[in-house]
C-alpha cells in the first residue's frame, strides 16, 4: 500500500450505526447482550477503526426496548449527542405515532442532528402508504431521511416514485445488498431509476461481504452516492470498514465512500 493510500484509509464517517440494546424476543437474551456496546467501548472501536464522527439513531426508539419508546429513545440519544464530540443523532420517525414528528422536529433544529431515521419493518408500516407524509415531512425541514431498506415492508424500488415527487429530499436508501427475496441488487435498481439522483444507500448491510457487490455496485451507479455505515453494535466496525479498504475499488472511490460523500452531503466540518 502507497504512502497516499495510507493517508486516505486514515479515517472514515460511519453513516449509519445504532445506539442503545437491540429488541427481540427473551430467547435471543445472549445475542442481546453481545451487540450492547457501552460509549466506552464504542469509542474505543471507532478510534481502532479510524472512524472519526458516528452518526446514529437509538435502538430503544426502533425496538421500543425495556419500556423506552420513539421518544425516550430520541431524548437519551440527543443528550449523548450533546455531550459527545464525535457523535451525530438520526431523530426516529414513526408515522404510526403523530407525536414523533413534533419531537423531531425540534430535535431537528440541533446542530448535531443529521435528519430522520425511518424503519417500517421495526415499526410494522409500508413505504407505500405513508412514503408521502414522511417524504412530505422531510420535504418541510430539508431533512435527510434514512430509511431501512430490502424487507417487505420498505423496497427500496418503492421509494423512487416519491424521490421523484420530492426532488429535493434526499433519501438513503440503507443497507446495499439486503433484499428478503434474495436478490441484492434492489438499492441500485432504485438509484439507477430515480429521476433526480436524490436517492443514496449504504454499505451497512451483512451483505457487502459479498466479494463483488460493492464493486459491482460502484460500476453501476458509480462512488458518489454511496455512504459507509457499519450498522453497529449489529456488525463489528473494524471488519465493515476492511471491506471498503481492501476492496478493489481505486483509492478515490474508496475516499469518497469512506468521507468525501458524507462530508459533502451533511455540508460537515471535519479534519
Amino acid at each position: 500500500m502507497s504512502y497516499e493510500d495510507q493517508r486516505v484509509f486514515d479515517w472514515a464517517i460511519d453513516t449509519h450505526g445504532h445506539l442503545g440494546q437491540l429488541g427481540g424476543l427473551p430467547q435471543k437474551a445472549l445475542e442481546r447482550q453481545l451487540c450492547t456496546l457501552s460509549m466506552e467501548q464504542l469509542d474505543r472501536d471507532y478510534q481502532q477503526a479510524g472512524v472519526r464522527a458516528a452518526m446514529a439513531s437509538s435502538m430503544e426508539s426502533l425496538f421500543y426496548v425495556d419500556n423506552m419508546g420513539v421518544r425516550e429513545g430520541n431524548l437519551h440519544l440527543e443528550q449523548l449527542a450533546f455531550e459527545t464530540d464525535w457523535l451525530y443523532q438520526w431523530v426516529v420517525v414513526n408515522p404510526l405515532e403523530p407525536d414523533s414528528f413534533y419531537e423531531a422536529e425540534r430535535i431537528l433544529a440541533n446542530p448535531k442532528c443529521v435528519g430522520v431515521k425511518v424503519h417500517p419493518e421495526a415499526h410494522r408500516f409500508s413505504v407505500k402508504e405513508y412514503g408521502d407524509e414522511l417524504f412530505a415531512f422531510c420535504h418541510q425541514h430539508r431533512a435527510i431521511m434514512q430509511i431501512h431498506s430490502g424487507e417487505s415492508r420498505s423496497m427500496p424500488e418503492e421509494l423512487v416514485p416519491f424521490a421523484d415527487r420530492y426532488p429535493q429530499v434526499t433519501v438513503i436508501a440503507a443497507h446495499l445488498g439486503c433484499g428478503s427475496d434474495g436478490d441484492p441488487g434492489h438499492q441500485v435498481r432504485a438509484i439507477k431509476a430515480c429521476r433526480n439522483g436524490n436517492i443514496y444507500t449504504d454499505v451497512s448491510s451483512v451483505k457487502s461481504i459479498l466479494p463483488g457487490i460493492l464493486e459491482w455496485a460502484v460500476e453501476q451507479i458509480g462512488p458518489e452516492r454511496i455512504l459507509f455505515g457499519t450498522d453497529t453494535p449489529l456488525h463489528h466496525i473494524g471488519m465493515m470498514r476492511a471491506r471498503v479498504t481492501d476492496s478493489r475499488l481505486t483509492s478515490q472511490q474508496k475516499r469518497m465512500i469512506l468521507q468525501e460523500n458524507a462530508i459533502r452531503l451533511f455540508r460537515l466540518k471535519i479534519v
